[in-house]
């Protein structure tokens, strides 16, 4: 990876955790995490579940409500997908349009008929098309201005590296995993530099280097446009999967809140309707269950969150950068 996301990510685990793990395995360690340190405590006598323990009452009251309310966070979240699907048949056909007229852009600068309609292929050919622009340009303008060969080479080797980086994405099948690659600030980067280079030598360039700068800034421009489609569209379904995970954890989670408390009586001199010797484990058990639908909001929000941070912009104006430990 490249940019800022690679200073900010370069652990390995923090990674994982942040963006690249699969939600319902971060999901199902943040809940295993829990049951532990329920467990640990409860070995250490630091937490009481036996008879007369109040743990029925934060059950009962607490706890179950606030899953009858994170439940409701699902249909609030399918209505924030629902308003985004929605628009006038007018609306809809200029965003047809504007996106032909995109697509057709990039097709005369690659010199081909149609572009891949598969997100990811579409960005291996913008990455190919801008690698093979970027070093026609440093030919043809390194034969006219010689003496500013130097500039040319270092740019062009820069921004071949970044497409070289881009088209990694020709060997994956996810679109969020596209998205990955393109996160960071190089883009951003990369459009100053050519729009310096053309202000700066743009009256000393023959047709042919000009022209192939210019096709440059597009493609940048175009990388830019994708980035931010692909942060669209894996944001959308990240959503929509995490309404219905949480569908899928919290209709059980308020089953067990609901059920464990109902094993403890009103008496604390009476035993639990569980074997007192079971009740540790079946609490510890019970804690992942029912924190599951809270760990499952958390990764999701934290992918999320994460994806907003490093595609907060799309055009050549950058935000003071934002690492994982700042406030």
């Amino acid at each position: 990876m490249t940019g800022s996301w690679t200073r900010d990510a370069g652990n390995p685990a923090t990674r994982w955790l942040f963006i690249t793990g699969h939600r319902l395995g971060v999901a199902a360690a943040l809940s295993v995490f829990a049951a532990a340190l329920t467990a640990l405590l409860i070995e250490l006598d630091l937490i009481y579940v036996g008879p007369g323990s109040n743990l029925s009452t934060a059950l009962s009251s607490g706890l179950l409500s606030g899953l009858l309310t994170l439940l409701t966070v699902a249909l609030s979240i399918n209505q924030l997908i629902l308003s985004r699907l929605f628009s006038s048949a007018g609306n809809l056909s200029d965003q047809l349009d504007g996106t032909l007229d995109y697509r057709r852009t990039v097709e005369d600068i690659a010199d081909v008929d149609v572009s891949p309609n598969e997100p990811v292929a579409f960005l291996g050919l913008l990455a190919d098309t801008l690698e093979r622009r970027v070093g026609e340009f440093e030919r043809e303008a390194g034969i006219r201005s010689v003496d500013a060969s130097d500039d040319f080479g270092a740019y062009a080797a820069s921004v071949s590296d970044y497409a070289d980086h881009l088209s990694t994405v020709e060997t994956l099948d996810d679109t969020f995993e596209a998205l990955v690659v393109t996160l960071g600030t190089d883009y951003a980067d990369h459009l100053d530099t050519t729009r310096r280079l053309e202000s700066r030598y743009g009256e000393d360039l023959s047709d042919e280097a000009a022209e192939a700068l210019d096709d440059a800034l597009e493609l940048l421009k175009a990388v830019a446009t994708m980035r931010q489609f692909f942060k669209t569209l894996t944001l959308q379904q990240e959503l929509a999967l995490l309404s219905r995970r949480l569908i899928y954890t919290g209709v059980p989670a308020v089953l067990v809140a609901y059920f464990l408390s109902s094993t403890y009586t009103a008496t604390p001199n009476l035993p639990t309707a569980i074997d007192p010797a079971y009740m540790p484990l079946v609490v510890a058990v019970a804690t992942a269950i029912v924190l599951s639908p809270l760990a499952v909001l958390v990764a999701s929000l934290l992918r999320v969150a994460t994806v907003s941070l490093y595609t907060v912009s799309i055009g050549t104006f950058i935000p003071p950068e934002k690492t994982f430990d700042s406030d």
